[in-house]
């Protein structure tokens, strides 16, 4: 039954109240009717084009406005990528919504506060599955929304402040930056969030208690995935969702899955009903929320002609959950009277930590990225400054 389509339902709720308060990002304020007027003026645009125009097309680092335009303004259906928890990632295109898919979301948003009228702020990006279904969600409801992504501190608290939201939700490391943005630029001023909900990456207990404490919050952990839909809430499956577990791996029924049954995770259930994620099945490393494959990374790095061997290793880290370090050994370089050498990438020299870092980023996204590459020499010592190359640490992811 086609009881609801994605962009078109949308754009006709949006339509009912055309002065309802639908967006606040660092550009202002978006009433329902300017957001239509937006997403008419990119349908005229686009009329001719060959140019793509989905949601694929959009920079990482869009704003909101622009994910919410370029979905409303589709053909009816929404095509996102799944995050490759149940198989080979691929574009995933979801249309009408059938009443039992609506019955799990409606559970969702009652579980996680989220009412008509209601402000959410999301830390999340729009081009993130997680930002893009809170976005369309509140739209569905008319609960404004505030866009906190892609922010400076400073200006990511101030508009918190200034919103004042019922809601705040986003993944961990995006939550735990709020948090320390608040705490170093909130000027003392106490703001009360009721409920805060994270999702898209493990919670650790630690930043849950932080985050409970500092807004005076209700916290909710989301736990799904792009394939299943959201699954349970605070360990509690959502309506209509059936999960059982089979040799320490957790198995997802759900109006989301066709009638087929598909592993997600690692966990177990306890005797209490309560879903408990112990971590991934399929060898991905998640690290503040993204996913890539360890071996691919490697396999990539030891394509190039200068590197012996490469191996990633796997560390704790305090902000993102997980980061990766790449412990390159480079082929000894011999080098002939006109100084050109073998062994050696472009004219003879040895690739850099940046153009490794580079070579990944091309080939497998930004996610895949090694957070810190180290050179070292054929017995695993990493090789000083009078090596190579000095390691070179990214900043941020």
């Amino acid at each position: 039954m086609r009881l609801l389509q994605a962009s078109t339902a949308l754009r006709a709720r949006v339509a009912l109240h055309p002065r309802a308060l639908a967006l606040v990002d660092r550009r202002g304020e978006l009433t329902a009717g300017e957001l239509l007027d937006l997403v008419q003026l990119h349908r005229r645009r686009r009329r001719g084009t060959a140019a793509p125009a989905g949601l694929g097309a959009l920079p990482p680092s869009a704003p909101l406005r622009q994910v919410l335009v370029t979905a409303l303004a589709g053909d009816g259906s929404l095509e996102l990528r799944s995050s490759g928890s149940t198989g080979t990632p691929r574009p995933q295109r979801r249309g009408p919504l059938s009443p039992a898919q609506l019955v799990t979301l409606t559970d969702l948003a009652r579980r996680i506060g989220l009412r008509p009228g209601r402000c959410i702020a999301s830390a999340a990006p729009g081009v993130h599955g997680h930002g893009l279904l809170v976005a369309l969600g509140a739209l569905a409801l008319g609960a404004p929304v505030v866009d906190l992504s892609h922010l400076p501190a400073a200006e990511r608290a101030a508009l918190l402040h200034r919103t004042a939201p019922d809601v705040l939700t986003g993944v961990p490391v995006h939550l735990a930056d709020l948090l320390h943005a608040d705490r170093e630029l909130g000027r003392g001023r106490p703001l009360l969030v009721p409920r805060v909900v994270s999702g898209s990456d493990v919670l650790s207990p630690a930043l849950r208690a932080d985050l409970a404490r500092h807004f005076r919050a209700r916290v909710h952990d989301v736990y799904g995935t792009t394939e299943t839909g959201s699954l349970a809430v605070d360990g509690r499956p959502l309506r209509g969702v059936r999960l059982r577990e089979a040799d320490g791996v957790l198995h997802a029924r759900t109006p989301f899955t066709a009638g087929r049954e598909l592993a997600t995770d690692r966990g177990r259930i306890t005797q209490h009903g309560l879903v408990e994620v112990l971590g991934r099945a399929d060898g991905m490393l998640s690290s503040g929320g993204m996913l890539h494959d360890p071996s691919a990374v490697v396999h990539v790095l030891r394509s190039q002609a200068a590197v012996a061997s490469a191996r990633l290793r796997i560390v704790p880290d305090e902000r993102f959950g997980a980061r990766t370090i790449a412990e390159v050994h480079l082929e000894a370089v011999d080098t002939d009277r006109n100084g050109t050498g073998s062994g050696a990438g472009s004219g003879g020299v040895p690739p850099s930590a940046a153009e490794l870092r580079a070579l990944v980023h091309d080939r497998l996204g930004a996610a895949s990225v090694p957070r810190e590459v180290r050179f070292v020499d054929g017995d695993g010592r990493e090789v000083g400054p009078d090596g190579p190359r000095d390691r070179l640490s990214s900043p941020g992811r």
